[in-house]
């Protein structure tokens, strides 16, 4: 870091003027009772209050920070993609913090004058994946995702926290007398260090009984309590700052876009600086929630709500077809779903495996998947566990449809830690978090996707080595990939809204498609005759694009009903040449032409009915 940075440090993390915080929070009352909602935001991935009470939401799908006031009312928009690329945290005190994901950085902007702005941390040698912020008192904490680790700025005093502890370090706060939280979001964890630095134990566990989490990614301190975004359980799960738990906020929304205090993969939390609201962010529906004290100790519990069944756990980003089947990530189980598509229109769910954990055959994040039937074989990645794994499927493919329990055979592991961040000879800051794969025409050959290093790896997957890397400081958010006819291996680089073509015979850029069409590419499909199929999550739609003509057709509107998306992922084509999307948003898969129209949907039952019978009541947002 140059002298003139280091000489800044101190003024940009000024003393706060917020209010200081009490010695507990009021022991009759609690926050709890739904206020208002603010709603059609489109990423809103991180809420933060500032010392007036404002309301800062980072959007990151639209690349903003919007303010609001306590009523929920719009005061100022912030946005400026030369400022930041995907703004992922957001903390307010005597200047606004940005976490700028896109450019491996985080900015400190003026909260009158945003154009006042200078880069605190900057860079893969300082950062790899800014998530998370507080600033509090002079300090600054950032939350370094997939770098697995905190950055704790004090003046010009710098600290890495959690190095050897940490593995998805996705938010943090400050508590009382300047105590550090860290929730860790693979480990199902809350960390806590001393004013100091050193780390002071933690609580948490994986589960869904009160008192555990399931892939938390938010977390706030006030009052001498800890409030965490349980996202995978669908609540805010409140503790003193030892762990005890107090009580848990929130139910989870069973009906889509379900809301006032029902809860759908809340992804964070922010608690004002007078300890009287309590916002909560759902990027996946496109809200924050807020919420106000109350009297009592802790929310009543809605026993109608308490015996509603719980709805179906969500289909993960991803999608591999090949012959008679079909995977599918489901992330709350940490497995792998195996479909039939003999039935299509609608897969039949053949069986699954998987389990969380860090040994073979377990899994923290499944993510990437590859199949090849005439080898029976999967190739299966797992970002946290830097891991690809190759499993043999244990179906006959030729065999009548049936149910088969103990479908999959794990051959082995590849660890690209292992790699000794050499990829092909080619020295990385990182070791590789593989998020997608996808065989290569040569034969014991895939390609790899790493999304720490953002580039493409080439793996001979007979000896397990990394060959060569492609895209090293071109791709910024690289996140699905697909060969296509002529060696053209596409990538669709998330933050860059864009797909770019490399011919995999000499790793040069072969073609750019997108730029200006595309917001959040999410996945993609290559056909036989060139043409690929994108999906756009922030927009809700998938695009065609002709490797002659560019873009030719655009697919699909925000929505429930048939022909409808929203927040698509994956996609896949069947061996007829239909378009299998993983509907993320809308707990569902989705069966189309390849001139876009509409054939059906599976999944969950309460999403699955609008498409297939728009008249049943269920309607879009």
């Amino acid at each position: 870091m140059s002298a003139l940075l280091l000489a800044l440090l101190p003024v940009l993390v000024a003393p706060t003027r917020a209010v200081q915080q009490p010695a507990a929070a009021p022991p009759d009352t609690h926050l709890g009772a739904w206020s208002h909602t603010i709603e059609d935001l489109e990423g809103p991935v991180a809420v933060g209050f500032g010392p007036e009470g404002e309301l800062w939401v980072a959007e990151e799908h639209a690349d903003r920070v919007r303010r609001f006031d306590v009523s929920g009312a719009q005061a100022r928009i912030l946005e400026d993609g030369a400022v930041w690329g995907g703004p992922s945290g957001v903390a307010a005190s005597t200047r606004l913090y940005v976490s700028d994901r896109a450019r491996r950085r985080v900015v400190a902007v003026g909260r009158e004058d945003w154009r006042d702005v200078d880069v605190v941390l900057a860079g893969a040698e300082e950062l790899c994946d800014p998530r998370g912020l507080a600033a509090a008192d002079g300090r600054l904490a950032v939350a370094d995702g997939l770098g697995g680790c905190v950055r704790w700025l004090a003046g010009a005093r710098k600290l890495r926290l959690g190095t050897d502890l940490l593995t998805f370090p996705a938010d943090v706060a400050f508590g009382k007398d300047g105590w550090l939280f860290v929730v860790d979001r693979d480990r199902a964890r809350v960390e806590r260090f001393d004013p100091d630095g050193v780390h002071a134990g933690g609580f948490g566990d994986y589960g869904a009984f009160p008192g555990l989490l399931a892939g938390p990614t938010g977390i706030a301190a006030w009052g001498g309590r800890v409030y965490v975004a349980d996202t995978e359980n669908h609540r805010i799960s409140v503790h003193e700052e030892t762990g005890r738990l107090l009580y848990t906020l929130g139910t989870h929304a069973i009906r889509p876009r379900e809301g006032e205090g029902r809860l759908h993969y809340p992804a964070a939390v922010a608690v004002s600086p007078t300890g009287r609201h309590l916002a909560v962010a759902e990027p996946l529906d496109g809200r924050v929630q807020v919420f106000t004290r109350t009297e009592g100790a802790e929310p009543p519990v809605d026993p109608i709500r308490a015996l509603a069944p719980q709805a179906s756990a969500h289909y993960g980003r991803t999608v591999a077809l090949d012959g008679p089947w079909m995977l599918m990530v489901e992330p709350e189980t940490h497995a792998v779903l195996v479909h039939d598509l003999r039935t299509l229109p609608a897969p039949t769910e053949l069986s699954s495996f998987g389990r969380r954990g860090a040994g073979l055959g377990r899994y923290l994040q499944p993510r990437g998947i590859a199949l090849e039937t005439g080898s029976r074989t999967a190739w299966i990645t797992d970002p946290s566990l830097a891991a690809l794994d190759e499993v043999r499927i244990r179906i006959d493919p030729e065999a009548p449809l049936n149910q088969h329990p103990g479908a999959a055979a794990w051959v082995r592991r590849i660890d690209l830690r292992a790699w000794q961040r050499d990829l092909g000879g080619i020295e990385a800051f990182f070791d590789p978090a593989p998020v997608a794969v996808t065989l290569a025409e040569e034969q014991g050959r895939a390609w790899v996707l790493d999304a720490r290093n953002r580039a493409v790896l080439e793996v001979d997957t007979k000896t397990g080595s990394c060959m060569r890397a492609l895209g090293l400081g071109l791709l910024i958010d690289p996140v699905a990939l697909a060969v296509g006819p002529e060696g053209i291996l596409w990538v669709a680089d998330a933050l860059a809204g864009r797909v770019v073509g490399f011919r995999t015979a000499t790793g040069e850029v072969h073609r750019i498609l997108g730029e200006g069409a595309l917001t959040r590419p999410a996945g993609l499909a290559v056909d036989g005759t060139g043409r690929v199929f994108v999906a756009d999550a922030a927009r809700h739609r998938l695009l065609r694009f002709d490797p002659r003509d560019g873009l030719d057709l655009m697919i699909g509107e925000e929505g429930l009903g048939p022909g409808q998306l929203y927040e698509p992922a994956g996609v896949a084509l069947d061996d007829e040449g239909n378009l299998l999307v993983v509907d993320h948003g809308n707990h569902r898969g989705v069966v189309l032409t390849p001139d876009g129209a509409f054939v059906r949907a599976f999944g969950s039952k309460l999403y699955v009915r609008p498409a297939m019978r728009p008249d049943a009541g269920e309607g879009g947002r």
